[in-house]
């Protein structure tokens, strides 16, 4: 498809804060999410919280957030397996640990950019049954994401738009410092048959005029 496009806003600056007991958070709130969204429920009135966490210096000090290392594909293809590279990188070498998670709701169709944020704890978004954070989205087989690599696999078996999120956890030292979670939608769209030609090798050589051989090609 040539009608799905992504827009991408980043936000950099430079902040001194004092260390605080418990670290900090810092919030993104805003609302409405698509009303097209299949695995959610009342999806136009559920916002979105995105999250960093601070972690307490006496954790980590100067500690560095785990980076995803890849954009999630704009589209995915109903019926074709997906194995998509969900890993990130620490640049102080912590442990990553890797799950589905619950993302966030956040903000309201009434305060749709609320300033500042509300503060945590966060609800988490409501899920329409039998969909939930462990299976975000119609696939066979289910969707899975390897804990140690960060590997997302299944198959969608179902077009339409999905909200996932997943966590990745930084460890040191065995102690959880902090989680850094991304929340999503995946498009999961009818692709185009793709042609292949396939004959298997031959055989049998040099034997008459006529050669008969298996047809695996497909559209």
């Amino acid at each position: 498809p040539t009608n799905i496009c992504v827009e991408e806003a980043i936000y950099d600056t430079i902040v001194n804060l004092p260390a605080i007991p418990g670290g900090y958070d810092l919030t993104y709130q805003r609302c409405c999410r698509n009303n097209t969204i299949l695995n959610l429920v009342n999806p136009f009135d559920v916002g979105a919280t995105y999250m960093c966490h601070i972690p307490d210096a006496a954790l980590a000090v100067c500690n560095s957030s785990p980076r995803f290392n890849n954009f999630p594909p704009i589209f995915l293809c109903a019926n074709s397996p997906l194995n998509f590279d969900h890993s990130a990188t620490d640049p102080d070498g912590d442990l990553l640990v890797y799950e589905f998670a619950n993302p966030y709701d956040g903000a309201s169709s009434f305060f749709q950019m609320p300033q500042p944020p509300d503060a945590p704890p966060y609800m988490p978004v409501p899920f329409l049954p039998p969909y939930n954070a462990q299976y975000p989205m119609s696939s066979s087989p289910v969707m899975n994401v390897n804990s140690s690599t960060g590997m997302l696999s299944g198959t969608p078996n179902m077009i339409g738009q999905w909200v996932v999120g997943v966590h990745v956890k930084e460890y040191r030292n065995g102690q959880l410092i902090s989680i850094n979670m991304r929340d999503f939608q995946f498009n999961v769209v009818a692709c185009p048959p793709v042609p292949v030609s396939s004959i298997p090798a031959q055989t049998t050589f040099c034997f008459g005029m006529t050669v008969n051989f298996q047809n695996n090609s497909v559209n």
